[in-house]
């Protein structure tokens, strides 16, 4: 993807750059990403080239459109009358910028400070961490769910987050961050808790689960002061999505999972999900 907006806009992918405000307006702009960087590197990390454009990005994407044919279409689809047009073949098609740049519209040419200012920023990818800090002291899980759809042509749309993480071989880096997350357990451990849990959503119970097992095993709480604890789980089917099976079965042999209920949607005649 880098590599077609680069060819079709001419950009020196190892050509390096520095993003500096106009004279006298330092006060008015912060630094959109860390500078000096290669092309490459702006474009594949803080470009977001695959997400739907706005209608406001193609009226600006128009005016770099060198091929009057080109500049119609997306004045069109910019417009109010081409709502639909622009829903039906921009966001139901999965159309981001690249793909206007690169494929539908090689008409455009644009400056790499004017791409640089009209293309959305990549923005982070938050997935709420599905292990126990008291568990696992030195590492942090996650559960993700790859994204991946066929569109009508045959080809396949990429979760860009979810598709780069599951490319990450062992012993590689990935640039991840911390912040305060809303789960919490109750203060006192011997209240019971409900969670509800479908499909990746089982993630932070799961990190629950771990810390009410750490609290059993702890002697200032002990098994006996410590409150029940039910899951609600869906997924499609058992053998294809139940995930954590083991260890939640595991959870209900040592006693912390009190009750762990099931609803597996594509299984039975009628569609059952866990708010059933």
């Amino acid at each position: 993807v880098v590599e077609a907006v680069a060819g079709a806009l001419g950009y020196d992918l190892d050509a390096v750059f520095r993003l500096k405000p106009s004279p006298g307006h330092e006060h008015k702009h912060a630094a959109l990403f860390p500078t000096p960087c290669t092309i490459r590197e702006c474009l594949a990390r803080y470009c977001d080239l695959t997400q739907a454009p706005r209608r406001s990005d193609l009226k600006l994407l128009a005016s770099y459109a060198k091929d009057p044919m080109d500049r119609t279409a997306l004045l069109r689809m910019s417009s109010k009358e081409g709502k639909a047009e622009y829903r039906e073949k921009i966001v139901n098609a999965h159309i981001g910028i690249a793909d206007i740049i690169a494929r539908l519209c090689r008409s455009i040419e644009m400056p790499l400070e004017h791409f640089i200012a009209a293309c959305p920023r990549l923005l982070p990818r938050y997935y709420t961490i599905s292990s126990s800090s008291s568990m696992h002291p030195d590492a942090i899980h996650i559960t993700v769910s790859v994204v991946k759809t066929e569109m009508e042509d045959g080809s396949l749309h990429k979760g860009v987050c979810s598709h780069h993480l599951a490319g990450i071989v062992e012993n590689e880096t990935v640039r991840v961050f911390c912040r305060d997350s809303s789960f919490r357990l109750p203060t006192d451990p011997s209240r019971p808790v409900i969670m509800i849990g479908p499909g990746t959503g089982i993630a932070p119970m799961r990190a629950l689960l771990q810390e009410r097992s750490h609290q059993r095993k702890k002697r200032r709480f002990g098994k006996s002061n410590v409150g029940k604890n039910v899951l609600y789980f869906g997924c499609k089917t058992p053998h294809q999505d139940f995930l954590y099976e083991e260890e939640l079965k595991e959870f209900e042999k040592e006693g912390t999972l009190s009750n762990l209920r099931v609803a597996f949607s594509r299984t039975t005649e009628k569609k059952v999900y866990v708010q059933h």
